[in-house]
């Protein structure tokens, strides 16, 4: 009988002035063990964040990303049993459903004995989830920057200090299509120019742990305040975050989850955004955690 775990982070892509680029990885992780069986039986048990909100079977998005690497080569076990243990909240810009089906096909390249190497397999993520910037986050942790402009993926890891940040995720219905429609076409060209020169600065906060420039670094002014419009409470959150002492509040991906970085009182920090999201009606979770510098994480064993 062969065992694999896989374990990956969240990834928080298009966040301050890293449109498109950027992505960065959250301790918030979801680890999936694939173990083969004897029978032909497919056995799928979830629990964590989303536990029963996807159709247990061959619908799941980890079985998805399975299935592609099983047609890819042809195989596949006679039977299988997954245990999903998610910590990533979905449709919240933290990575979840990217994640599932990037441990899919880790797991079954396992299961298949390895006939992908990394590149190849990274190379093979990203076709079957469709978001590059995500798939190297998870790849790596860390900070990464990456583009794929057809063939072949460019990225880059680029330096970052596992600074400690807190999450705050609002409910907030129908969000997803009203912050797709948000999106400008057009955006003035200063904004632009201001927008990307906030870049640098991130990217050193973010190399050295600079709080003092991290705010400064996170400012978008491109996307970010149109889907912010989109979330209530959200400017009030934000705001919050600041006054108990966070250095930088940043939409995560297209939300409606905000990232906060702070030196310290990071529960603190998450709380009185959670108040400040209560009192315009919107329920909110805390979540404290790190920059993971970890990224994949995959054990195998055998046993007879």
């Amino acid at each position: 009988m062969r065992r694999v775990k896989v374990s990956l982070p969240a990834t928080v892509t298009n966040f301050g002035p890293g449109l498109n680029s950027l992505g960065l990885a959250l301790g918030l992780r979801l680890s999936v063990e694939f173990t083969d069986r004897t029978d032909e039986q497919l056995v799928v048990e979830t629990a964590g964040e989303g536990a029963g909100r996807y159709a247990i079977g061959l619908r799941h998005p980890v079985l998805l990303g399975l299935i592609r690497i099983f047609q890819a080569f042809e195989r596949a076990p006679v039977g299988l049993t997954l245990r999903i243990d998610n910590q990533i909240p979905l449709a919240s810009g933290l990575g979840a459903e990217a994640a599932f089906l990037i441990a899919g096909v880790i797991g079954g390249n396992n299961l298949l004995d390895s006939p992908l190497k990394r590149d190849a397999l990274l190379r093979f993520a990203v076709e079957v989830s469709r978001r590059p910037d995500h798939a190297v986050t998870a790849f790596f942790g860390g900070l990464t920057a990456s583009r794929a402009d057809g063939d072949p993926l460019t990225y880059a890891r680029l330096p970052v200090e596992p600074m400690p940040a807190a999450v705050v995720v609002p409910e907030i219905a129908d969000y997803e299509n009203a912050a797709r429609a948000a999106v400008p076409e057009r955006v003035a060209f200063n904004d632009a120019l201001d927008t990307l020169g906030a870049l640098p600065l991130l990217l050193d906060a973010l190399r050295r742990g600079d709080h003092a420039l991290l705010g400064a670094g996170l400012h978008d002014s491109l996307i970010a305040p149109a889907r912010l419009a989109q979330i209530p409470g959200a400017s009030a959150a934000i705001a919050a975050a600041e006054a108990n002492g966070a250095s930088g509040v940043a939409l995560c991906g297209a939300g409606p989850a905000l990232l906060a970085f702070a030196p310290r009182d990071h529960r603190l920090i998450a709380e009185s955004m959670v108040a400040a999201f209560a009192a315009q009606g919107v329920a909110a979770r805390p979540l404290i955690t790190s920059i993971d510098t970890q990224g994949i994480v995959l054990s195998a064993a055998r046993s007879a």
